[in-house]
C-alpha cells in the first residue's frame, strides 16, 4: 500500500556467498511468525457473499478446502463480527464453535481428530458491512447528478479481511479464492479476477469470479456499485480504469500509464505479469492512498483520475503511485513478505521501483531530485535516538498497522535500495531482483531470500552489507578530512559515527558505506565501499570542489573540514546539481544538530547565483521557512523575514508570475514555491499581484491555471479580510471534482485572521464536506496550526474520532507521531504527551517516544535558531551600513 499494506516448500536460494552469521533466515512456512497454528492450512475458499447496504450487513456461505499436516480436533482461524452457523466438517457436525471478538479468532472442535490429509470446512454466516475503509465497507458520495450514492469496495491490508469473510487472515496462509457476490442488477462488479459468470434474477445480479492464483487474504479484493470503465487490450493483459459513473473519462491517462509501467515491469522483472487483467479503481474518498491488490488495485480517486483542473504535481502523482501499487504486483502479491517484520520489503521496494520507472518514463521532471524530499524525512526521523529499524519486530499481526511507518519503511528502505542498487551497478541488480521473484514466485520471503539472491548475481556478500543498514536504526555521519601533498594532491581520512540531531544513540553503531566521491565540477564518480570506521582514498586535486555522496545517492551525512567546506562554497553554483543539493541536505542538518554554525548553510544559499535548480532552492526555502517560523514573536523576526525575501526574490523576479512554453516542468514548482514564500514573508509586490491575479479571477474562472490557483489563493487567504475570505469560501463550495475540492479548502486554512480561522475550523467539521471528502478534514485541521496552533489543538483534541474516520488503521501512528511534531508548540510538553498516551494504545509507546522526541528537538531547536539567525542578521546589516 502507499502508505503501507502459502506453499508448505521451503525453496533455498543457492548463493554464491554463504548468509551472514546471525542474519535472518530464509523463509520457511514452520518457522514464520503468528498467532494461528500450522497444523491446518487452507487450500482454497469457496465464498458467497450478499451484501445489504440497506442493513450494513453480510450474508454469506464458506467452504476451504484444508490441508491437515499432522491429526487434530481443533481449528483455529480469524474472524471478527461474525457470527457461524451450519458449521461441517467433511459435511457432518462439529462438537463445538467458539467466536472470539477480542481475540479475533473462531476456534472449531471437532467431534474426533481429524487424519492427515484433505478435509473440507462449510459454514455459513453473517457479518457487517463497515462504514471505515477497513474490509467490506460502504463508501458514500455525491454523483454527478449531485444525488447521493453509494459504492462498496473493500481494504483488506494488514488484518481486514477477517471483516468480510472467516479466514486464516496472516500472509504465510496463500491460497487459492473463489469469489461469488449479488449485488444490485444495475451495479458494476469489479474483483480480482476477470467475471466468469453472470446471473440476473429480478433485481439483483449473482457474479461469479474466476479463481485466484495462490495469494494471502489481504490482497482479496471486491467493489461494487455504480461505476463505469475505460478499457484497453495490450498483449496478453486486460487493462480498466474504473470510476464511478461521469468520471471513468478522467481515467485515460491513467489507463495510458498502466499499458506504459506494465511492460516496463514484465522486462525488468524477467517474470510476465501472470493474471489476466489488471483494473484500477477509484474510490471516491474512502481510504487515504491505495491498495496492491492483485489484479484490481484500490486508489482514492485523486490518486487515479486527471480532469482538466488537475495540476502537473497531480499528474506526477497519479504516475507514480500508480507505478509504486502496480511494483506491488511482483514484489508483495506474487511475492509476499513471511510476516509482517518484512513488510519493507513490499513497501520500500515498491517506493524505489516506482521513483526509478517515473525518473526513466519522465525524465524532465528530475524525479529523483524531487524524491530526495522524501529521503530526507526520513533521515529527519532517523536521526532520533528513538529510531528504530527498517526490519522492526511485529509481535501479532494485530499490531501490523503500527509497522507502516511511512518515514522508516517507505522512505528509508526505499534509499537504502537506491544505493545498494548504484553500488552493484543497475544490470547486477537487476539479475538478482530477477532470481528473487522467480525463486519466490506464488510463496513468501524474508530479507534472507533477497540478500542470497544479490549475493548469487553478485559474488559479494550482500549480507554483510546490509544488515547494518536493515536491522539496526540510524545512518552515520562521514566525516572528511584533506590532506594535500606538495603537488596539490589530495588524500581522504574519512571516519564514521551514528548521526543524532540530538542525544546519543544506544549502543556503538557501524556501517558498510558506499560512497560515490567525485573530486571537481564533472566527471564520474569513484565507487568507494568505506568498510570500516576509518578509510583512506585519493580523491583528486585539494583546488577543485569535493563530494563523497555524489548524485545524493547515498544514505549518510557528510561532513567536510573547514578548507574543503569553504572550495565547496566558492564552487557551489558549478557543480553538479545532485552534488549541491546533497552539500545543502547535510549543512542543515548539521547545523540543526549543532555540529556546524548556521552561517555555513546561509553561505551556500548566497552561493546560488542565480542557479535555478529547484530542489536545491526548495531545501533552502524550507530552511529559511523554519527560521522564519522560529522568529514568530521575537524581535529579530522582521529583520529576518526582510533577510529571507533577498535570499530569493532574484530567483522569483527571473521566474515571473507566468508560465513559458519553453520552460522546464520543474520550473513551475520552483515558481510555486517562491511566490508562495514571498507572500508568506510579507513581499508587498507579490502581495499585491496575487490580489490582482484574484480579482480577475472571482470574475473568469479561465484567468487562472490549476498550477498557479494554489498559489494566489493562499497568499490571497492569508491576508484575506471578511469579504475576501467569503468570496475564497464561494469558490470552494463551486468546486467541480475533489481535485478543486482540495486546493480551495485547503487554501482556506492558510487564513491569519483568528475570526475566519475559526470559521475554517467549523467548515472543517461541517456536513459542507461530503462524504468523500471525509480526508479532507485532518487536512484542514493541520493545516491550520500553521498559523492558529492553540485553536487547531483544541478542535483536533475534541473531535479527534470525527478527523481520523478516514485513516482508521494509520489513527494510532498519526496520533503517536505526527500529533507531537505538529503541536510541539501549542501546549506544554507534558501536557501533549499526556493526551497522547491517553488516546493510543499501550503497545504504541515507541512511537509515542518518538514523536516526543521530535517535539522537544523543535522546541530546543527554535530557541537555537533564534539566537544564531538574529546574530547572523545583525552582523550582515553592520557589514552593509560600514
Amino acid at each position: 500500500m502507499r502508505r503501507k499494506t502459502v506453499q508448505g516448500i521451503y525453496l533455498l536460494l543457492l548463493a554464491a556467498v554463504a548468509p551472514h552469521a546471525g542474519a535472518e533466515a530464509p523463509f520457511n512456512f514452520d518457522s514464520a511468525p503468528g498467532r494461528l497454528p500450522k497444523d491446518v492450512v487452507p487450500l482454497s475458499y469457496e465464498v458467497a457473499v450478499v451484501p445489504s447496504v440497506a442493513a450494513s450487513s453480510i450474508a454469506g456461505r464458506e467452504s476451504v478446502k484444508l490441508q491437515f499436516r499432522k491429526s487434530t480436533a481443533t481449528l483455529e482461524f480469524n474472524s471478527l463480527h461474525e457470527t457461524l452457523s451450519h458449521v461441517r466438517f467433511d459435511g457432518k457436525p462439529v462438537k463445538n464453535v467458539v467466536s472470539s471478538d477480542d481475540r479475533q479468532l473462531t476456534t472449531v472442535t471437532l467431534s474426533h481428530p481429524a487424519a492427515e490429509g484433505s478435509h473440507t470446512l462449510s459454514f455459513s454466516y453473517t457479518g457487517k458491512i463497515e462504514t471505515q475503509p477497513h474490509g467490506l465497507f460502504a463508501q458514500k458520495y455525491t454523483g454527478v447528478d449531485g444525488k447521493p450514492d453509494v459504492m462498496l469496495s473493500t481494504q483488506m491490508e494488514a488484518t481486514d479481511a477477517r471483516r468480510m469473510f472467516p479466514c486464516w487472515d496472516e500472509p504465510a496462509f496463500r491460497a487459492v479464492f473463489d469469489l461469488t457476490v449479488t449485488v444490485p442488477a444495475d451495479w458494476a462488479t469489479v474483483s480480482n479476477m476477470p467475471i466468469e459468470r453472470r446471473t440476473v434474477t429480478g433485481n439483483l445480479a449473482t457474479v461469479k469470479f474466476r479463481a485466484s492464483p495462490k495469494m494471502p487474504s489481504y490482497l482479496v479484493e471486491f467493489t461494487g456499485g455504480h461505476l463505469r470503465e475505460v478499457s484497453a487490450r495490450v498483449g496478453p493483459t486486460d487493462f480498466g480504469v474504473w470510476a464511478v459513473a461521469g468520471h471513468e473519462q478522467d481515467g485515460k491517462t491513467a489507463l495510458a500509464n498502466a499499458e506504459e509501467i506494465l511492460g516496463d515491469y514484465n522486462e525488468y522483472f524477467g517474470y510476465p505479469y501472470p493474471l489476466p487483467k489488471l483494473d484500477s479503481i477509484a474510490v471516491p474518498g474512502g481510504f487515504s492512498g491505495a491498495m496492491e491488490n492483485w489484479g484490481a488495485i484500490t486508489y482514492n480517486d485523486q490518486l487515479l483520475l486527471l480532469s482538466p483542473s488537475s495540476t502537473l504535481s497531480n499528474r506526477q502523482e497519479v504516475f507514480s503511485v500508480q507505478a509504486h501499487e502496480m511494483a506491488h504486483q511482483w514484489s508483495g502479491d506474487l511475492v509476499t513478505m513471511g510476516w509482517w517484520d518484512d513488510i519493507w520489503l513490499n513497501e520500500s521496494f515498491a517506493s524505489w521501483r516506482a521513483a526509478k520507472e517515473t525518473a526513466i518514463r519522465n525524465p524532465t521532471w528530475k524525479w529523483w531530485e524531487q524524491e530526495d524530499v522524501s529521503k530526507e524525512r526520513a533521515m529527519s526521523a532517523d536521526a532520533r535516538s528513538t529510531s528504530h529499524a527498517i526490519e522492526q519486530h511485529v509481535t501479532d499481526e494485530l499490531q501490523a498497522d503500527n509497522s507502516f511507518d511511512p518515514d522508516i519503511t517507505y522512505n528509508k528502505g526505499q534509499a537504502f535500495l537506491r544505493m545498494l542498487e548504484a553500488y552493484l551497478s543497475d544490470d547486477t541488480f537487476r539479475d538478482g531482483i530477477r532470481r528473487y521473484i522467480k525463486a519466490r514466485a506464488y510463496s513468501n520471503a524474508t530479507s534472507a531470500d533477497l540478500w542470497n539472491a544479490l549475493s548469487a548475481a553478485s559474488g559479494k556478500d550482500i549480507s554483510q552489507i546490509a544488515s547494518g543498514w536493515t536491522e539496526q536504526p540510524g545512518f552515520p555521519l562521514v566525516s572528511v578530512a584533506a590532506r594535500c601533498d606538495a603537488d596539490g594532491q589530495r588524500t581522504l581520512v574519512m571516519t564514521q559515527k551514528r548521526f543524532l540531531l540530538t542525544g546519543s544513540g544506544p549502543g556503538a553503531s557501524s556501517w558498510r558505506v558506499p560512497l560515490e566521491v567525485r573530486s571537481g565540477t564533472a566527471g564520474k564518480p569513484q565507487p568507494v565501499l568505506m568498510s570500516d570506521d576509518e578509510a583512506k582514498v585519493p580523491a583528486g586535486r585539494c583546488n577543485e570542489a569535493l563530494s563523497v555522496n555524489a548524485d545524493a545517492i547515498g544514505y549518510f551525512r557528510a561532513q567536510y573540514d573547514e578548507a574543503t567546506l569553504a572550495t565547496n562554497t566558492r564552487q557551489f553554483a558549478s557543480i553538479p546539481d545532485g552534488d549541491r543539493i546533497a552539500l545543502l541536505d547535510d549543512q542543515w542538518a548539521l547545523v540543526e544538530s549543532g555540529e556546524a554554525p548556521l552561517k555555513t548553510f546561509l553561505a551556500l544559499a548566497s552561493a546560488m547565483d542565480g542557479n535555478t535548480d529547484t530542489r536545491a532552492w526548495q531545501q533552502i526555502v524550507g530552511a529559511l521557512g523554519t527560521i522564519e517560523y522560529a522568529e514568530r514573536g521575537s524581535p529579530g523576526h522582521q529583520a529576518f523575514e526582510s533577510y529571507a525575501r533577498t535570499v530569493i526574490k532574484p530567483v522569483a523576479d527571473k521566474l515571473g508570475w507566468n508560465e513559458r512554453a519553453d520552460e522546464a516542468p520543474d520550473a513551475r514548482e520552483l515558481r510555486i514555491t517562491l511566490l508562495g514564500d514571498l507572500g508568506r514573508w510579507g513581499d508587498e509586490a507579490t502581495i499585491r499581484e496575487a490580489s490582482r491575479r484574484f480579482e480577475a479571477f472571482v470574475k473568469d474562472r479561465n484567468t487562472l491555471g490549476p498550477d498557479q490557483q494554489s498559489t494566489v489563493l493562499g497568499i490571497v487567504a492569508e491576508y484575506a479580510n471578511a469579504a475576501t475570505f467569503d468570496e475564497l469560501h464561494t469558490i470552494a463550495k463551486q468546486a467541480k471534482d475533489e481535485t478543486e475540492r482540495e486546493r480551495y479548502y485547503l487554501a482556506l486554512a492558510s487564513v491569519r485572521d483568528p475570526k475566519l480561522a475559526l470559521e475554517v475550523a467549523q467548515i472543517a467539521l461541517s456536513d459542507e464536506l461530503p462524504p468523500e471528502a471525509a480526508s479532507l478534514r485532518l487536512q484542514m485541521m493541520l493545516a491550520l496550526a500553521a498559523e492558529h496552533k492553540r485553536l487547531s489543538w483544541d478542535t483536533f483534541t475534541a473531535n479527534e474520532k470525527r478527523l481520523l474516520e478516514a485513516v482508521p488503521s494509520e489513527g494510532p501512528l498519526i496520533l503517536a507521531q505526527i500529533v507531537p511534531s505538529v503541536y510541539w508548540d501549542a501546549v506544554p510538553l507534558d501536557q501533549l504527551e499526556s493526551w497522547v498516551r491517553g488516546h493510543v494504545p499501550a503497545e504504541m509507546s515507541d512511537a509515542v517516544a518518538r514523536g516526543m522526541e521530535t517535539a522537544r528537538f523543535k522546541l530546543k531547536e527554535k530557541n537555537a535558531l533564534v539566537a544564531a539567525a538574529d546574530a547572523y542578521v545583525n552582523a550582515a546589516s553592520a557589514a552593509r551600513s560600514k
